[in-house]
């Protein structure tokens, strides 16, 4: 077991249960009945390494979404290992642990299995990470030969599992698949059969499903989690589609899940072949050193949440509350709309009139041209738009709207920014406010990811408006930072 982080060797032990694993993530404890309680932390991990931070709400994502992918399996008869989640733990719990909502949303009760402790079921749909590694070195991954000329991110040619070992210190390592598919065939097979039905299941979702890891008892059982952005990578369908474009050098897309944290780390020189090495406490320790910045654990809560509401078609507290019988708090949320003129006000009137019955947050609603009030927009979005005070400022209009534009560069290091056109159906008005909302460079302002186009028309709004309410809008985009060129000479 590799050296945990004080942060996770801070998290708290259950009083009243026998502790009988610590893990990376997770923590094991032996109930009264013989069955075990698998308690999801908040911690991560990269690289083999614990870091030390903390990630909010990151175990109860890893839970629920097992809790998903546990109940979604059932209906092909996949046998898995979980017993009791969300309020149903209490059945098994001492009395002095039951009724806590925390632990009800962190934890399942599951089977107390012989599990296969030699090797972890990674299977891979797409080509990257280690396995492109081993690729460009011999052309094969564990054994399997591929098409040659493959980059990263591209498509294999049919699912290939490519085994680990499962190291408990250093880094694990990949074994030939044709030795674990003698030594295991039943699990190797359930492997493939369980990434083909989450495969077509997330494509449903506009989600790429490129790769993950199992782990499974001796019997078979399926066992530990099961495809969450810990364990898995999760891409765009769309964005994954353009990045195929025949270029000389092509990159997988960006990724919602840890790999976020793991490109962090590879700036901090950490990765399976960097200097610091698991095994070796002195660089544990050095890792153990490094202070991962707030803005990282922020961005990554919110991937997390942003894939689970993506699959799940849930918010995290949705889930909890309706599946899961959590009894917990939902957060009321304000928007700020900030509308370009009077003229805009008939149709965003009609647009929150559209709002689900149950919505449950405030609309603050302000009209100010950004070119006729340059100064004023610029004072009122950082003397109002401060932290907590609007989870979402919209910019509404129509022409060359600026609006959006220009309030997310005042508003980005305080508010999410989103940009509304509006416009009769094929009218030059309506095409100019959607470019200038989707050809700002970057993109920073939000625009529905999905469809890849600007939000558009009362409809527009209105499903805006009921996403931010009842979904999960999508994780910020890197700001790049660029210079001011005075006097440049030509």
């Amino acid at each position: 077991m590799p050296k945990l982080s004080p942060k996770r060797a801070g998290w708290k032990i259950l009083p009243g249960l026998e502790l009988v694993a610590r893990g990376k993530v997770r923590d094991s404890y032996l109930l009264p009945c013989g069955k075990i309680l698998l308690v999801a932390t908040d911690a991560i991990s990269i690289f083999d390494f614990v870091l030390n931070a903390l990630v909010p709400m990151k175990g109860v994502i890893l839970t629920a979404m097992s809790v998903f992918w546990f109940k979604e399996l059932e209906k092909y008869g996949i046998k898995h290992h979980m017993v009791a989640y969300g309020s149903g733990i209490d059945e098994y719990l001492p009395e002095e642990l039951q009724d806590n909502a925390d632990l009800q949303s962190r934890a399942m009760v599951v089977e107390n299995l012989d599990m296969v402790d030699d090797t972890e079921f990674i299977v891979r749909g797409c080509l990257t990470g280690s396995g492109k590694e081993e690729y460009d070195e011999i052309g094969m991954v564990c054994g399997h030969v591929l098409p040659t000329g493959l980059q990263d991110g591209d498509e294999l040619p049919f699912s290939v599992d490519t085994p680990s070992t499962k190291a408990s210190v250093g880094h694990d390592e990949h074994v030939d698949a044709a030795t674990i598919q003698e030594k295991y065939p039943l699990q190797t097979y359930l492997a493939i059969q369980i990434f083909s039905i989450i495969q077509a299941v997330a494509k449903k979702r506009g989600v790429l499903f490129a790769d993950t890891k199992f782990e499974f008892a001796k019997d078979g059982t399926l066992a530990d989690e099961v495809a969450t952005p810990d364990s898995s990578r999760f891409w765009s369908f769309s964005e994954w589609e353009a990045s195929r474009r025949p270029v000389a050098e092509r990159k997988a897309p960006s990724a919602f899940d840890k790999q976020f944290v793991r490109a962090w780390g590879i700036l901090m020189g950490i990765n399976k072949k960097s200097k610091y090495d698991p095994s070796k406490e002195s660089d544990v320790d050095k890792v153990h050193a490094m202070v991962v910045p707030d803005e990282i654990i922020a961005q990554t809560t919110q991937i997390y949440r942003y894939i689970f509401w993506r699959l799940t078609r849930m918010t995290i507290e949705d889930y909890l509350c309706e599946v899961m019988n959590v009894n917990i708090e939902k957060a009321s949320k304000c928007v700020l709309i900030i509308a370009g003129s009077e003229s805009d006000l008939p149709e965003i009137k009609d647009a929150i009139g559209r709002l689900a019955p149950a919505s449950n947050f405030g609309i603050v609603v302000h009209v100010m041209s950004c070119h006729r009030n340059p100064l004023e927009v610029m004072h009122f979005v950082l003397n109002a738009g401060k932290p907590l005070d609007y989870d979402v400022i919209i910019g509404v209009g129509s022409k060359a709207l600026a609006l959006p534009g220009i309030i997310d560069a005042w508003a980005n290091h305080f508010n999410r920014v989103a940009g509304v056109a509006l416009g009769k159906p094929g009218s030059e008005e309506l095409l100019a406010a959607q470019l200038s909302i989707t050809q700002i460079p970057g993109q920073p302002v939000i625009i529905n990811e999905i469809t890849g186009e600007a939000y558009t028309g009362v409809e527009g709004l209105a499903e805006l408006l009921n996403r931010i309410d009842s979904g999960e809008l999508p994780p910020e985009k890197p700001r790049k930072h660029k210079d001011i060129q005075i006097n440049v000479s030509l």
